[in-house]
């Protein structure tokens, strides 16, 4: 049996390709740390470059080579893939086209039409239920978020991009703020800020009637999510890992004191939790949920009630769930795939 793990760089392996592929060869499979950039087909047989490792051999460690044999491996010599990660976006779209294009031969852990289509925090309105997550608001229209805003001054909000990761670009924004407005100009474009007509009074009608050009270099808006705080956030967030529908493991994730954000790729620190029985009946539904999507490995961000992130491309959080546990449950995750997948 073979695994295939779609990663960026097999010569420096991810928090996310050690354990699983670690546990996957202790169960005896061979494993193939192919690189994510290299998708490509031969009389539209799709192939990518990378190193079959044998299951015998050590473990690898985080930030080792993938130790096998390079070559060039065919998608439907796998009996299974994970994808561990995306492409730039340069080439994104070719990717995920092709790996589409295998994926009707060759079983995805998570299928890529609901990788694509559920990684994004527009999602959460389709999978968790509304008492589970923060009223929010998207838009690419900085007037549409400004006024929004400016109708709860005295709400503290979260500002930030749907479809960024490991933290980027969130902005915590207090009542009244003096940087509110540049912040979401910022997040959506600066297209108004960059109107040829400006914003003076007189001008308002020219501004709306050209409000589409979005200034002289075209349409340049982007989308912006305005949610209202979550006020939970501050007794620390957890990152549980849900694997065809079972909470197998988890950890909290403490903040620096200089920073919101408690995401550990930007300085927050992986500690042990306990998770109760409402925090662990609510992943479960969410998984559960995301299984009708194809989606059956997943990292939730939770402060509980509430669901704030799903991570399908790169759910990590077994290895930090180990380093603040000391428990590790990759054998776990691989068992639960492994007998998922070998249903007929």
């Amino acid at each position: 049996m073979r695994l295939l793990i779609l990663t960026g760089r097999p010569d420096c392996l991810g928090e996310n390709d050690v354990p699983i592929g670690n546990a996957f060869r202790r169960f005896g499979w061979e494993v193939i740390f192919g690189e994510i950039t290299a998708i490509g087909s031969e009389d539209y047989r799709y192939f990518t470059r990378g190193v079959l490792v044998s299951p015998s051999g050590e473990p690898h460690q985080l930030g080792s080579a993938a130790q096998g044999t390079t070559g060039v491996y065919f998608i439907d010599e796998c009996q299974l893939v994970l994808l561990n990660g995306g492409a730039p976006s340069s080439i994104s779209r070719d990717v995920w086209q092709m790996l589409w294009l295998a994926s009707q031969h060759t079983r995805f852990v998570n299928s890529i039409e609901g990788t694509l289509f559920l990684e994004t925090k527009h999602a959460l309105g389709l999978v968790v239920p509304k008492e589970h997550r923060a009223v929010a608001y998207a838009s690419n229209e900085f007037s549409l978020l400004w006024e929004r805003y400016r109708q709860s001054p005295d709400l503290c909000w979260v500002a930030k991009p749907p479809n960024a990761y490991c933290g980027q670009n969130v902005f915590l924004l207090p009542p009244n703020g003096p940087n509110v407005r540049a912040i979401l100009q910022c997040l959506t474009g600066n297209a108004d800020a960059q109107s040829k007509f400006g914003g003076l009074t007189e001008r308002e009608s020219l501004v709306k009637r050209h409000q589409f050009q979005y200034g002289l270099d075209g349409f340049n808006a982007q989308y912006a999510l305005l949610e209202h705080f979550i006020s939970e956030v501050r007794q620390g967030e957890k990152r549980v890992i849900v694997a065809c529908g079972q909470a197998v493991a988890w950890h909290g994730r403490k903040a620096s004191l200089d920073d919101h954000r408690s995401n550990i790729a930007q300085g927050g620190k992986p500690i042990p939790v306990e998770l109760h029985s409402d925090e662990v009946v609510l992943a479960e539904s969410v998984g559960r949920k995301l299984m009708d999507y194809g989606v059956n490995f997943v990292g939730l961000d939770m402060a509980y009630p509430y669901i704030i992130d799903l991570n399908l491309t790169s759910p990590g959080g077994l290895y930090d769930a180990k380093l603040a546990s000391g428990v590790d449950q990759s054998d776990q995750v691989a068992k639960l795939m492994m007998s998922h997948f070998q249903k007929p």
